[in-house]
């Protein structure tokens, strides 16, 4: 599978961002239906390019992130 990886970053991981956005508002973020809406967001995203390596670490990334933003949310 080629992939446009230009293509990826520029749209695909800030398209899924912007959705984070609204289900962590819409949903709380850091509940149980949060993460389980990143999760199957991200693995169907990851399934669509291949599970490609540099698609799935960007994603592995990501979701690094949230969960140390959820750790430091939970700590306030």
């Amino acid at each position: 599978m080629k992939i446009d990886y230009i293509d990826f970053f520029q749209t695909e991981v800030p398209n899924w961002m912007r959705a984070s956005n609204q289900k962590s508002q819409e949903l709380g973020f850091g509940t149980v239906a949060y993460w389980e809406w990143a999760n199957q967001s991200i693995v169907a995203i990851c399934e669509k390019y291949g599970n490609d390596d540099l698609v799935n670490g960007q994603f592995h990334l990501i979701w690094d992130w949230l969960d140390k933003q959820a750790k430091g949310v939970s700590n306030v």
